[in-house]
């Protein structure tokens, strides 16, 4: 009989095939990631894919004025070092950790060999960056055209996906700078928010109380992506439950 093999917490491993991950797990190695730590930088050389257990990195964009505006987001769906999927040897996005926890770390030169040797690995590597680039078109339109607070309880909703917990540490000036609006703007669709009781916040301390709640208040973004993250992945990264 087949031992089954022990789940590592981060879906795009665990998904993997038995071969293709087999080809990973010798050079993996957790790590524990910082609030605000770089993760890459844009135009500088990829040396680590990291894949997020119950931590979430921000891939962002900064402008000329000093603004920055998130872009994506990476947690324990997926993994960082997207660049090297498509053949480059540098990131393209500035990228950091916005909730910490750990990832395991692979090098980036165990990383190409693996998508040189392993068809499969690569395969799914692509598909990978295909849901990105839908969640991407999808975050571009939600940021132009939905309201402060529908971003607000759809980025809660992603994070509780991406952490795999309801309680997140996060400041307000933080969650305004990702969504590229006021802090202002932020502590008031917080408190409506919170008014309503989806959510509880103190000392930059979120809990989502209610999900069900929050996706009631959420655009519809959050579920068309879910929904065509699933169809091209093959796996969801929905919460269900509230119990961390």
């Amino acid at each position: 009989m087949q031992k089954q093999r022990r789940a590592t917490g981060n879906l795009f491993l665990d998904n993997l095939s038995g071969p293709a991950f087999e080809r990973l797990r010798p050079a993996l190695t957790p790590i524990s990631l910082e609030s605000y730590q770089p993760v890459d930088d844009d135009g500088m050389p990829v040396e680590r894919v990291l894949f997020p257990l119950r931590s979430m990195i921000s891939i962002v964009l900064d402008m000329a004025d000093g603004s920055t505006a998130e872009v994506g987001v990476v947690g324990r769906e997926g993994m960082t070092g997207l660049a090297v999927v498509l053949g480059q040897t540098t990131a393209r996005q500035r990228s950091l950790v916005q909730i910490a926890d750990g990832a395991e770390c692979l090098p980036i030169e165990d990383f190409r060999a693996a998508l040189d040797h392993e068809p499969e690995l690569r395969a799914f590597s692509l598909r990978y960056a295909q849901a990105v680039l839908g969640v991407s078109a999808r975050l571009s339109a939600c940021n132009a055209l939905h309201s402060t607070n529908e971003r607000c309880a759809r980025w809660l909703l992603m994070a509780n996906d991406r952490v795999g917990r309801e309680r997140i540490r996060l400041t307000q000036e933080f969650l305004g700078d990702m969504l590229g609006v006021r802090r202002a703007s932020i502590a008031l669709a917080a408190a409506a928010l919170q008014s309503a009781g989806f959510i509880s916040y103190t000392r930059g301390l979120i809990t989502i109380l209610d999900r069900p709640g929050l996706e009631s208040a959420s655009c519809e973004c959050y579920e068309s992506m879910e929904r065509e993250w699933e169809a091209t992945m093959g796996y969801s990264l929905r919460r269900c439950g509230l119990a961390d």
